[in-house]
């Protein structure tokens, strides 16, 4: 850890000594330029997009590069990861990031059921809400686009498009600001599914005046949108390396002004290039928000300015509460995945330590269960099954569960030289820190298991299939676009390698990586954050966990749920019988521990971490991000969080 520290920040130092030698600049647009601008004497420095540093709040852009940078239509497979969400759009229900909780935001309060049967709602919006353009938003906006998605079925490319058509039967206006939904089963969950539940909203409302006038929606690009967010496009780089938003005039008619003046003018979304030339611009000063810098990059931009910052001061160092996880998803429909021996192998030949260390310095935290492990999850799903997990057997009777996973890698860290200063030490502290447990490393547990079904080692050490043919499971993981993912994803190879499987690790850019996880005919198995469950309602995640979303092996139909490939009937019922009552109700969080049993019974899903968010921020221009000691929000530029970052941060005067 120490030498890939010094390492790094040797690679600062050169780059800075380069540019301090005259190096030129990279062109306008390109990633890995200089962000810094000529100042005219007496007045502070200029960003490359001609707006004043200190009135620029610059995010490290979550994708690097967008593919479709002028595609801004939400009805579309958009640009989504410059802004929309955060700065554009506005939702009818919004979620805290830091508690859990769904408040109005488009809306004046949350929806009114109007029967028994929880499938009729009166929904009132705010009133003096405006689109950017001036005009107001109202009933219209929100009717025009619900037509939309009807219409659109089997045109329109958005995901959510699918997923609102089958659960909305009818709807209508009842006056400008107040307009009735009926669904087409009870719905329960109908502020998170209309609203927000994790990362966005599957409703976007689109505005009337505009969409109106288009022949073909599906060929609108609506590049340069009106919004209803406090922000509008200002300018964005064809090639897909930088968006800029401007502040409204007029904040406070937007779809969050409520909530107080968002303090930067400007909001840049940018992509800074490879990880060296990031932590050489963090250093510097040329942006305030990283997304997923490795750990080791991190400690040494921090040895070179100490306005860098984590989340917490101690190890794990990094904010873990974020909906999804890393994890494995494997094509359960293709030979030999479909059989749990083979499944359970893998995770047993999974050294989780080692993975962990290696590719983000040992900054994670552990979960056996496909969730999260976070402080609104743990006391409803995580401590009941505590004793479950401990007494976990196989049918060969072995227990693969370890309770002693945390402690044995704080053990782990401190023989590395990680000063106890900055580890856990309670129980308690290290449960927190790194989970309840894993899975125990057990290669030799693992070939009795592949043995059972016939896959024995050849004499070079590598699983073979049945007939004797090597077994080459290709594993999918990101490119460098998500570095910390990359990192994490050769580690888990190299950890089954050792264990004796042929594993292909094959990077790929954001496109295909989403392509792939939804495409029967290219999935075999890959590192994802798929599972992502923000509150203890799981619905909005599992909902697809029904027959109903089975497609064949070799299907090239993107699938619509079951993104797990499936099939277990005890599964299918409970998630059906969830449905029918409130997500609150004692027995909606009872199905969703038996679930998780089944879920891990098969293991149908190898889960890994809590995604390891790690953050850094640079307060040199802005300070009052979300930390431990002022935790108003999870501190990710890319959620509802960012609304409240671009409420609460303050300049700090520096020009």
């Amino acid at each position: 850890m120490k030498r890939s520290v010094w390492i790094v920040a040797l690679l600062a130092f050169v780059a800075l000594a380069l540019v301090a030698c005259g190096a030129p600049a990279a062109p306008a647009g390109e990633a890995g330029e200089a962000a810094a601008g000529e100042a005219a004497p007496g007045e502070g420095l200029m960003t490359d997009v001609g707006t004043p540093r200190s009135e620029t709040l610059i995010f490290q852009t979550f994708d690097r590069k967008a593919a479709n940078p002028d595609q801004m239509n939400p009805l579309m497979d958009y640009a989504v990861w410059r802004g929309f969400r955060e700065l554009g759009w506005g939702y009818l229900w919004e979620m805290d990031t830091g508690t859990g909780e769904s408040y109005p935001e488009l809306t004046e309060s949350m929806p009114e059921v109007l029967n028994d049967e929880y499938t009729k709602f009166r929904i009132k919006l705010k009133e003096g809400i405006y689109w950017s353009d001036g005009v107001e938003f109202t009933t219209d906006d929100i009717i025009f686009t619900f037509d939309a998605y009807f219409d659109g079925i089997g045109k329109l490319t958005n995901g959510n498009i699918t997923r609102i058509t089958n659960y909305i039967k009818s709807y209508e206006a009842i006056d400008k600001y107040t307009f009735e939904v009926e669904t087409v089963k009870p719905a329960y969950d109908f502020t998170t599914v209309m609203g927000v539940d994790t990362w966005a909203s599957a409703f976007i409302p689109v505005p009337k005046h505009i969409f109106e006038q288009q022949e073909d929606l599906a060929a609108f690009r609506n590049t340069y949108p009106v919004t209803l967010g406090p922000y509008f496009v200002k300018e964005f780089d064809p090639n897909g390396f930088w968006q800029l938003w401007e502040r409204r005039e007029d904040w406070e008619r937007s779809a969050y002004g409520w909530m107080g003046e968002p303090k930067p003018k400007w909001v840049l979304y940018k992509d800074f290039g490879p990880e060296e030339s990031r932590v050489l611009a963090f250093v510097q000063n040329q942006y305030d928000v990283d997304t997923f810098m490795s750990p080791d990059s991190i400690k040494g931009a921090q040895q070179r300015n100490d306005k860098i910052t984590t989340f917490a001061p101690k190890m794990p160092y990094h904010n873990m509460d974020d909906a999804c996880s890393y994890g494995v998803m494997m094509n359960q429909h293709k030979a030999p995945l479909d059989k749990p021996e083979v499944r359970w192998a893998l995770a047993l030949s999974l050294d989780l330590k080692d993975v962990g260390i290696n590719s983000v310095s040992g900054e994670f935290k552990a979960s056996p269960l496909p969730m999260v492990d976070t402080q609104i999850l743990r006391p409803v799903y995580f401590d009941p099954l505590i004793p479950w997990l401990n007494e976990l057997a196989l049918p060969d009777g072995y227990k693969p569960f370890d309770p002693n996973f945390g402690s044995d890698l704080v053990d782990r860290l401190k023989e590395m030289g990680v000063a106890e200063s900055e580890l856990p030490s309670t129980p308690e502290e290290i449960s927190t820190g790194f989970g309840i447990g894993y899975w125990k490393y057990d290669p030799a547990e693992a070939e009795k298991l592949m043995a059972s079904v016939g896959m024995n080692k050849n004499a070079d050490g590598f699983y073979t299939l049945p007939d004797g043919t090597v077994w080459e499971l290709e594993l999918v993981i990101p490119g460098d676009w998500n570095k910390v993912m990359q990192r994490v994803g050769f580690s888990l190879a190299d950890s089954w390698r050792k264990a004796g499987f042929q594993v292909n690790a094959r990077q790929v850019d954001n496109a295909e990586f989403g392509n792939v996880q939804n495409t029967n005919a290219l999935l075999t198995s890959m590192l994802t954050w798929y599972n992502c469950t923000f509150t203890p309602n799981y619905l909005n995640q599992w909902y697809g966990i029904s027959p109903d979303y089975i497609l064949p092996a070799d299907s090239t139909e993107l699938i619509t749920g079951n993104a797990w490939r499936w099939e277990n009937e005890r599964a299918f019922e409970l998630i059906a019988e969830s449905k029918t009552m409130p997500t609150t109700d004692q027995r909606f969080r009872d199905i969703g521990v038996e679930v998780l049993k089944e879920f891990v019974t098969d293991m149908a899903f190898i889960n890994m971490m809590n995604i390891p968010t790690t953050i850094p921020t640079n307060e040199y221009y802005w300070t009052g991000y979300p930390k431990q000691d002022n935790y108003y929000a999870e501190p990710y530029s890319w959620w509802s969080s960012a609304k409240e970052m671009v409420v609460n941060v303050e300049p700090t005067g520096m020009k």
